[in-house]
């Protein structure tokens, strides 16, 4: 039996079961370590404060221990159900609690503060899960919760202290697989060979509880894989090997732990079956999404190569309509230019004609001119008097461009009917017709 030292917590005192069928006294009487405090002196400092002797035996694994019934039921349903109306109780299994792990509990029952290490976490976890100390300030959540601290520091040493507690150990609180998984996420798995030392009913029920905690199977088949190859309870048969793969989800195995699945000598046939099943399935499925993707990209790039072919028709067309536009407004600028030339001269033609006929009324004489069917003669000016400066020159009819007017010469004057305005008018009403068309053509581009 290994002593409590090797557990990692005090050295706890008990009496062996024929010590205590051989004495009739009450007290307890193996030697014990008085530093740090014992079982033994704290069930004697109990005795002494409340004035009464131990009135239990309790006997686990050929050690008996002489306890206050109170003080252990009081935290435990199991006990308070068993230790009613007997002084003589013995823990046996399927209780798969040992004396030392029982001397904690008790230290527990008597108010002591559970001394808990990374060895004898596990323990006192399940016994505290068997023995029903689940209510109040209890010894189970204690235990869990030094359970979820040292698992992400020491999930190793835990997980080796799990193997003798299995299958208690998976059932009550899946305390094996759930350092496996800590493991898994450190990206350690160097330990799996500790999984090579349990009965093949134990590893079941931890790749069991795996299978449910991993999202990926790749480390579970790994795993089963080892445990095949090294084995220590005999040959499997094909059905235990069965029973054991199931717990791997082959949908869950990447693609390269599936082909090394397939190839497997160590697998069993149906599982071989089920693993070619899904990689023919994965294959299917990756290739199908290849086809998708292909038409997709390819959809995609016509989209593309019709939106850059709608861009630059579009690029394009604005850029002629842009062109002619501006051809448009050449081509009026130098029909504006050709129209302010011909006005000009026509303006210097004009003044050529006035100045002539400003230096004719200065020669001329202040004459009358008298229409035929008036007068056949040249009459002085109807004034009589030479001072008068002015001829009037009558029925004068002149032609030019088809148009008649009169001509009324005098001094310092000179008309040319409506020739000039017209003119002037014609020009503008053409410069302006030309700006409209040039606008009007720029305006429907843009639109």
């Amino acid at each position: 039996m290994r002593g409590w030292n090797q557990f990692g917590a005090i050295e706890t005192i008990y009496e062996e079961e024929r010590e205590f069928s051989s004495t009739s006294s009450h007290s307890l009487s193996p030697s014990f370590s008085s530093s740090p405090p014992s079982l033994h002196s704290i069930v004697n400092a109990w005795s002494l404060d409340s004035g009464r002797e131990p009135d239990v035996s309790i006997h686990v694994q050929g050690t008996s221990f002489r306890l206050h019934k109170d003080r252990m039921t009081s935290p435990s349903s199991y006990l308070k159900r068993h230790l009613t109306g007997v002084s003589n109780f013995t823990l046996s299994p399927p209780l798969n609690i040992t004396a030392e792990t029982f001397a904690a509990v008790a230290e527990f029952c008597y108010g002591r503060k559970a001394r808990l290490t990374a060895r004898n976490v596990a323990a006192v976890r399940v016994a505290a899960e068997l023995l029903g100390m689940t209510e109040g300030e209890n010894l189970r959540d204690v235990a869990e919760s030094y359970f979820e601290r040292v698992v992400g520091i020491n999930a190793s040493m835990v997980l080796r202290s799990c193997v003798a507690l299995l299958p208690e150990a998976e059932t009550t609180a899946s305390l094996a697989s759930r350092c496996i998984e800590a493991l898994v996420w450190e990206d350690d798995v160097t330990c799996l060979d500790v999984v090579v030392g349990m009965h093949p009913q134990d590893f079941q029920a931890v790749a069991y509880s795996l299978s449910r905690r991993l999202p990926n199977h790749d480390v579970l088949y790994k795993m089963v894989d080892l445990y095949l190859k090294e084995n220590k309870y005999g040959k499997l048969t094909e059905e235990q090997k069965s029973e054991i793969c199931n717990s791997i989800d082959c949908s869950k195995l990447s693609p390269h732990t599936l082909v090394d699945c397939v190839q497997n000598p160590r697998m069993p046939l149906r599982f071989m079956v089920r693993a070619v099943l899904v990689e023919h399935l994965n294959t299917r499925r990756s290739v199908a999404a290849a086809a998708t993707g292909a038409q997709q990209a390819e959809r995609t790039s016509l989209r593309e190569f019709l939106q850059r072919d709608t861009a630059h028709r579009q690029n394009a067309q604005i850029k002629e309509a842009m062109d002619s536009t501006y051809s448009r407004i050449q081509s009026l600028e130098k029909e504006l230019r050709g129209m302010k030339k011909i006005l000009h001269d026509h303006q210097a033609e004009d003044g050529n004609k006035r100045n002539n006929a400003l230096i004719n009324s200065e020669r001329s004489a202040s004459f009358h001119f008298v229409p035929a069917e008036s007068s056949n003669k040249i009459q002085r000016g109807g004034r009589g008097s030479v001072s008068s400066s002015g001829f009037l020159l009558d029925n004068v009819i002149t032609k030019e461009d088809n148009e008649v007017g009169m001509c009324n010469l005098s001094v310092g004057s000179c008309h040319d009917g409506n020739r000039t305005p017209k003119m002037i008018k014609f020009f503008r009403r053409r410069f302006l017709t030309g700006l409209k068309n040039a606008f009007r053509i720029s305006n429907s581009t843009s639109n």
